[in-house]
């Protein structure tokens, strides 16, 4: 045989990258049970693994903020403040306290608290700030009788909640390290190194459990596929090819799995912190660490698809024509 018509075979045996991604498109639709069973274990891999991560990172943000808060120039600030509130609300109390209050003479329609305490009674009120200036009655009276005693209570009640406000804020390092401790997560640096060792090794099993599923549903499909593959060789596929089909399969499932996994993964691992700690889990997001956390697993799904199909996409391509052709389906 000439070198032209070596060439020319050559050419007629060798089909372009486009002609295999279409066949392995239409393979992944022909068989989509089976390419939904690989790509599933790809998104429970990958949702596993990108949850873990983040909650890492919520975890490391969270104790950070902790940490550094009470040093910060915006708890110095709050610390001012709140004691501004308090010398002005300890001020207008003792004024109301000492201050005195006619009885009301005759039957007299005392006035509405609950105009002053944003819809409260004054019962609700003492609850909220802890304390009241003075008794309930003698305030009703006052409020009722003098315009003046009712415009200290009101600047009182504003004082007395700015100073509950602040002083919640400045307790929020507290209550968000009783949250964790609650919730397990450890706040101790021996601690935070023996659960991140924990979790490595959690993962590990995990990404092993997901690589040995995948290697076996692929294992599978080569099995179904046996007469298809020796059809193909005895046309004139080139064992590259072969190799090149499932290999393109396993990295769209492997694409579209890892894709689906780092959505329902990151939402799940959101939901939850927010559910556990409210805003305080967003104080000091960890942004950095969550983007790489973001990349690693997405490289990581798409390798780990593409790794357990290359042994079946190698054990199909050896596979010789007339074998192949002679397996029962």
């Amino acid at each position: 045989m000439t070198t032209r018509n070596v060439s020319q075979v050559r050419r007629q045996r060798t089909l372009p990258l486009s002609k295999a991604i279409e066949i392995a498109w239409k393979q992944i639709r022909m068989r989509l049970s089976r390419s939904l069973l690989v790509t599933s274990g790809i998104v429970l891999a990958i949702a596993f693994l990108i949850a873990i991560q983040i909650n890492d990172s919520f975890a490391d943000g969270m104790r950070a903020w902790i940490a550094t808060f009470g040093n910060s120039p915006h708890a110095t600030e709050l610390r001012a403040r709140r004691d501004s509130a308090e010398r002005a609300a300890l001020d207008d109390k003792l004024v109301l306290r000492d201050k005195a209050v006619a009885t009301p003479a005759g039957d007299i329609k005392l006035l509405d608290v609950t105009t002053l305490t944003r819809g409260k009674s004054l019962d609700d009120l003492k609850l909220e700030l802890g304390e009241l200036p003075s008794d309930p009655k003698t305030i009703q009276y006052g409020i009722t009788t003098d315009p003046a005693y009712r415009e200290l209570f009101s600047k009182w009640i504003d004082e007395a909640r700015k100073a509950a406000v602040i002083r919640e804020e400045l307790n929020a390092p507290k209550l968000l390290e009783s949250k964790l401790a609650d919730n397990g997560v450890p706040t101790r640096i021996d601690d935070i190194a023996a659960s991140k060792l924990q979790t490595r090794w959690l993962l590990g099993l995990a990404l092993l459990v997901a690589f040995v599923g995948i290697l076996n549903a692929m294992l599978m499909s080569v099995t179904e596929r046996f007469r298809e593959i020796g059809t193909m060789k005895c046309l004139g596929a080139l064992d590259g090819f072969i190799v090149k089909l499932f290999l393109i399969e396993s990295l769209f499932q492997g694409v579209v799995g890892t894709a689906i996994g780092l959505i329902v993964g990151a939402a799940v691992s959101v939901l939850m912190n927010l559910a556990a700690y409210g805003a305080l889990a967003f104080k000091e997001l960890q942004v950095e660490s969550m983007l790489n956390a973001l990349g690693i697993s997405a490289l990581v799904g798409v390798v780990l698809t593409v790794a357990g199909a290359v042994w079946p996409a190698w054990q199909a391509a050896r596979m010789h024509p007339i074998e192949a052709m002679r397996v029962e389906a």
